[in-house]
């Protein structure tokens, strides 16, 4: 072997050894829907059922969120959107946070809606649906 070849050989261990392993970052998407529900109070809410993934493992953080439920035209309900470790208000029936930011993408969601103050009937909320991005 020559001594170009032997250097050469040296030099690219000693890199292999002297950079860091990177761990290995996957990013995705996953997206459920859950059944209607009835919203019949302002002081008490209801909770959808639980939101998550229907596919395989879901390893990493969430990046952003993009939600979607539906009232009855001139409804309107409070509505929250919430994971384990809290809930973001949402004001309007669509929209995208990145308000759960860093937090475990493998957990469940849900929405939470209450009427508004004062408000007496009854409201269905259906299409409810979100969308997780995470890293």
């Amino acid at each position: 072997m020559s001594v170009v070849a032997t250097l050469a050989q040296l030099v690219m261990g000693s890199l292999v050894m002297v950079m860091p392993a990177i761990p290995a970052v996957s990013a995705g998407s996953w997206v459920a829907a859950a059944p209607s529900v009835r919203v019949v109070m302002a002081e008490r809410e209801v909770a959808s059922a639980p939101l998550s993934s229907s596919g395989g493992q879901v390893q990493g953080e969430i990046a952003t969120i993009t939600w979607q439920y539906q009232v009855p035209p001139g409804e309107t309900v409070r509505a929250r959107l919430c994971h384990a470790d809290g809930c973001l208000p949402i004001a309007a029936p669509r929209g995208t946070s990145n308000g759960f930011a860093g937090m475990a993408a493998d957990t469940p969601l849900e929405f939470r809606f209450a009427l508004a103050p004062g408000q007496r009937q009854a409201v269905t909320v259906q299409g409810l649906q979100v969308i997780v991005n995470y890293r």
